[in-house]
């Protein structure tokens, strides 16, 4: 569908953001044979696989790959440096605590895959040029006009950019749909920045996620394809994370092979540092008429586990699977967007508590916490059945 078909007819399915899970929302609904579009204020999304990975990475689990292969997009992602790592090693610095998955143990090919958010984006971007899709790459909306059938979406000076029976906000954290529709939220900050950076190891990362919790400080080391790995190093704001990125990169190297236990060795090379503010969101409705939220514009939680994209996949296919049968004569009705809500909010909240509580469990050090921590950690790694559980949940493998 061409730009002047989308201006001339009413889409069915409209997104705003072109990111991994606006991206999928967009590519499931045309595969079922909707008009679609996708707005995105910045260029269409690139990736050379001749350049060195990036910092923006991310984890997706078992359950992600697999809606990303009900897309069709799975292979060229695999083939565009998406990694599988097949352990997981956590542990406490500040107590005798440890546990240990393995993908062999838990009788899958895989925990989890570390890919790259340019790669996964240009891949979706390619399938949704591919399949015809209305797209608006460096365009902003001005306002928006909500009707009973439909969403009408202007640019500058009420210029008409498009108009759909759904208008999906797939646009991050500080959504301004979200904003202009008046859905409130609620949450708080963490008061902590995640630093993060691309490094390279004296030993290899062996497929294997690493993560040690400091005090208030948590540390993830991600496997990547080269070999090399993808580090999110969460710590307090100020000063801690103001002083990390003012190291130089043989400080910032040594810090950080002291804060990882040395664990893949000393720390030889890194990549020029960024940060982001480590926030905690919801909305308490994920829809107010024909506009509907997904991804980071509904919630955001704490990196800590690596759950973030996969809960906003989760939202996508959920999303995706509700406009088959009926719901596609018209995508915005008010059923499906509350069976939405109710499939997705409850989960979401669950995941941002638990998050929260993890945190909280390692982050305190209160006389003999460390100890008992220790304790229940080697008594999960012990406890094969409820182990497995564990895994199966995290991983996405239930």
């Amino acid at each position: 569908m061409t730009k002047k078909d989308a201006h001339n007819e009413t889409l069915d399915v409209l997104v705003v953001g072109a990111g991994a899970v606006g991206g999928a929302i967009a590519l499931g609904a045309a595969r079922q044979g909707l008009r679609v579009g996708v707005l995105e204020r910045n260029a269409a999304p690139q990736f050379d696989p001749e350049t060195t990975p990036v910092t923006r990475v991310a984890t997706l689990n078992s359950a992600s790959m697999a809606f990303l292969a009900e897309l069709g997009v799975r292979e060229a992602l695999e083939q565009r440096r998406a990694h599988a790592f097949s352990g997981m090693y956590v542990w406490d610095a500040n107590g005798p605590g440890h546990i240990r998955f393995e993908a062999d143990a838990l009788g899958v090919p895989a925990l989890g895959w570390t890919v790259e958010l340019a790669a996964l984006e240009s891949v979706l971007w390619g399938e949704l040029e591919a399949a015809g899709v209305a797209l608006y790459p460096q365009t902003e909306w001005k306002t928006l006009d909500r009707r009973p059938d439909r969403v009408d979406v202007y640019g500058d000076h009420r210029q008409p950019i498009a108009s759909a029976r759904l208008l999906v906000a797939a646009d991050g954290a500080r959504s301004h749909v979200r904003d202009y529709v008046g859905i409130p939220f609620t949450g708080h900050d963490y008061d902590a920045s995640g630093v993060v950076a691309t490094i390279t190891t004296e030993h290899p990362h062996q497929d294997t996620a690493w993560q040690r919790f400091v005090e208030d400080r948590i540390i993830a080391l991600l496997p990547l394809a080269d070999g090399r790995c993808s580090i999110v190093w969460s710590q307090p704001e100020w000063p801690a994370a103001e002083d990390t990125l003012a190291l130089d990169d043989a400080a910032f190297c040594a810090a950080l092979e002291q804060e990882t236990d040395g664990c893949l060795g000393a720390i030889t090379a890194t990549s020029p540092r960024a940060s982001f503010p480590l926030t905690a969101r919801h909305a308490k409705t994920y829809h107010a008429g024909r506009v509907v939220l997904a991804g980071d514009a509904a919630h955001t939680i704490h990196p800590l586990a690596g759950q973030g994209l996969n809960l906003g996949l989760a939202d996508a296919r959920t999303l995706v699977d509700g406009l088959r049968g009926p719901a596609r004569h018209d995508p915005g009705a008010e059923t499906v967007l509350r069976a939405y809500t109710r499939a997705r909010r409850p989960e979401n909240a669950f995941m941002q508590r638990a998050m929260d509580g993890f945190k909280l469990l390692f982050g305190t050090q209160a006389a003999g916490l460390p100890e008992l921590r220790g304790l229940g950690l080697r008594l999960v790694d012990q406890a094969t059945p409820i182990k497995r559980r564990l895994a199966l949940r995290a991983f996405g493998l239930d």
